[in-house]
């Protein structure tokens, strides 16, 4: 007879070295980005959680602190989507808000009376569901930009997969608030589901680890790196990257407010997919948005500090220079320089040496009014 305790235990083991492997490669890796610690962070977190679940009486949870630990899993769900796949250059404490909520939220219902506890509950599932889905919109709404293959291709698989776990278990919760019909789910069955997760996620995320945690470029920041030495150059990517940088330098296609990758590649005669690789791996950039805001930005630094457009609005300069609306054009100039496009304005300009304008007297007098006439 088969021992379903063994195997269960079995499945959590690799489950916790799975989570504990891929979330110890991004921690140790020296590169400064968010996705290093807020990694490592949510892995330790899914293993809170597979310990959380090992209940042999069917009732009993581990300590607060795991059980915590587990609840946070969903909310750093969301924070790590950002992180791996929006690439923002430094970590933003406040992504890490809807990881605490969710535990305040969990704490209410936990030691709230039996009678009226029902309502936390349904409101703490409820937010989980809405934070996985808006993860999954994070994923979808970057991925026809995203210039780094292996990280295109990981976007639906293994993410897709780890929030229908969480959207299972939270459907679970919300039948049970609900009085619902539902069919639970064994612990093995969460196991195996956990393993397979953890195997997966590691075989993917160590593979793509090095290009998954690269430091991206700042739109208007430093120069970027070298071309790659891995990265064979033929003719026809030669011939790509001429009239690459004829459409970007002298045509400005980058002012067109709807440029897009596919736009940009009919317009250089060139596959789509050789394009992404060449911006990439020649150029440096993971995403097409931040290719395209470097050049926006860059004018727009310059247009910000000609004391000649002083007259001339901070959105009309954007709307020149391709943005669609004054929201992401703030956004994208003060990710690059670290201030408010009004502030480059007043720092950069320099002031007038005549603020005051005055009456010029002159030897000549007045002429005096002929009377005669």
């Amino acid at each position: 007879m088969v021992d379903l305790v063994l195997l269960e235990t079995l499945a959590r083991g690799v489950a916790v070295g799975g989570f504990g492997v891929t979330g110890l490669a991004l921690v140790m890796d020296r590169r400064p980005t968010p996705a290093r610690w807020v990694g490592g962070l949510f892995f330790a977190c899914a293993i809170a959680h597979v310990i959380d679940g090992f209940r042999l009486d069917g009732s009993t949870h581990a300590t607060p602190v795991i059980w915590a630990m587990s609840v946070a899993t969903t909310g750093l769900f969301w924070t790590l989507a950002y992180a791996l796949f929006a690439d923002e250059r430094r970590f933003s404490p406040h992504r890490l808000w809807p990881a605490v909520g969710l535990v305040v939220l969990w704490a209410l219902a936990r030691f709230m009376p039996e009678a009226i506890c029902r309502p936390f509950w349904l409101v703490f599932n409820l937010a989980s569901v809405g934070l996985v889905l808006h993860a999954l919109l994070v994923i979808w709404r970057g991925w026809r930009g995203d210039l780094v293959v292996q990280r295109r291709r990981l976007r639906g698989p293994v993410m897709i997969a780890a929030a229908g776990y969480i959207l299972l278990l939270s459907a679970q919760d919300v039948a049970w608030v609900t009085g619902l019909p539902w069919v639970y789910a064994s612990g093995l069955l969460q196991a195996g589901a956990l393993a397979g997760l953890a195997v997966a996620g590691a075989a993917a995320l160590l593979r793509a680890e090095p290009l998954l945690v690269e430091a991206p470029i700042a739109a208007g920041g430093s120069a970027p790196p070298p071309p790659a030495p891995a990265l064979d150059l033929t003719p026809a990517d030669r011939l790509v990257l001429a009239r690459l940088q004829t459409a970007m330098d002298e045509n400005e296609v980058w002012r067109g407010e709807d440029l897009s990758i596919a736009a940009l590649a009919a317009l250089v005669g060139a596959p789509e997919h050789r394009l992404r690789r060449l911006i990439n791996g020649v150029l440096g950039h993971r995403n097409f948005a931040d290719y395209v805001n470097g050049r926006r930005i860059e004018a727009a630094k310059t247009a910000l500090a000609d004391p000649d457009l002083a007259l001339k609005s901070v959105s009309t300069i954007a709307y020149d220079l391709g943005f669609a609306s004054l929201g992401p054009f703030n956004r994208a100039f003060r990710a690059a320089t670290g201030v408010t496009p009004s502030a480059w304005r007043s720092a950069k300009t320099p002031a007038s040496t005549s603020p005051h304008l005055r009456l010029v007297e002159t030897a000549d007098p007045a002429p005096k009014a002929d009377k005669s006439a």
